[in-house]
């Protein structure tokens, strides 16, 4: 498949999944706007199977969970339970999972709640998915896109494909996404740890009906929190982009669209596509937490 027939299959698919959603997007805050206690039965898997959407009932998930904002395009809830805080991540549309796979997604968890948290000198910073190289970006999003095709064409006739499909996009991400880049843990020197480690820091990582679905656990004890003295902190959630093909070479500030385009390889891409812009800067946004004491 060419770069510019790629292009097209994975824009259709944003506006795809973008659509049916927007009515259910447009009820939900910016930015998280309440604390909540994780589930009993919570597990870090991907599956998001847990986790009740308040746009919903408390009896169905289906991935709109407690937030929706619409500069970085991601579904999101945090919550906690005695021992650990909790993330998951739900990107609309195939642009957030590009973004994710080849800048990374990174959130940062400080004790300030004014304008100097974002150098505080004792923020943590969580990595995951860490940055992929051009060509396993391009190989994960190729699958995703063909999983695209097959529904455009007949998404009842041909399901037993898709979610073959689906499958095999999952097992490409397993397979590469074994790392999780930690910061600013005095426990934790080395700041590449395994996605296997045991210091209780858990991620993973799926695919659900073609969108990128991120959950991570992360031990209170790590953030010096405290469920027994709960105050208010901060967190960010921040897309980040490829300025090379050195997927640890990764900006903070917006890189030129030529080191972009040449990073992720879009090819015919021009700045009067919709989603251009969106993938050519970082996008991340500020919110506050306060951890809640089991009732």
């Amino acid at each position: 498949m060419n770069n510019y027939k790629w292009l097209n299959n994975v824009w259709f698919i944003i506006l795809a999944v973008i659509i049916p959603l927007a009515a259910s997007a447009q009820k939900q805050p910016q930015v998280q706007e309440i604390s909540m206690r994780a589930p009993d039965n919570v597990k870090v898997d991907g599956k998001m199977n847990e986790w009740p959407s308040p746009f919903l009932s408390p009896q169905k998930t289906d991935g709109y969970l407690n937030a929706y904002n619409s500069s970085s395009r991601v579904f999101y809830t945090v919550a906690n339970d005695d021992n650990n805080l909790y993330f998951v991540i739900r990107g609309l549309g195939s642009g957030v999972a590009n973004k994710m796979l080849a800048g990374g997604l990174v959130i940062t968890i400080s004790h300030l709640i004014d304008h100097k948290r974002t150098k505080a000198a004792d923020n943590v910073t969580i990595t995951f998915p860490v940055p992929q190289d051009v060509k396993t970006t391009g190989m994960i999003l190729s699958t995703i896109a063909t999983a695209g095709e097959l529904v455009d064409e007949d998404s009842v006739a041909n399901r037993k494909q898709i979610d073959s499909i689906g499958g095999i996009a999952n097992k490409q991400m397993n397979n590469v996404m074994k790392e999780i880049w930690v910061v600013g843990v005095k426990e934790i020197p080395d700041s590449v740890v395994s996605i296997y480690n045991t210091m209780g820091i858990k991620a993973a990582a799926q695919f659900i009906k073609r969108q990128p679905i991120v959950e991570l656990a992360i031990p209170l004890k790590y953030l010096n929190l405290d469920i027994n003295n709960p105050v208010k902190f901060s967190y960010n959630i921040r897309l980040n982009v490829r300025t090379n093909d050195n997927p640890r070479n990764i900006r903070e500030d917006a890189p030129s669209p030529q080191v972009l385009m040449t990073s992720v390889d879009v090819g015919t891409m021009h700045a009067s596509n919709p989603g251009t812009m969106f993938m050519l800067a970082p996008t991340d946004f500020w919110g506050l937490y306060t951890l809640v004491k089991k009732p």
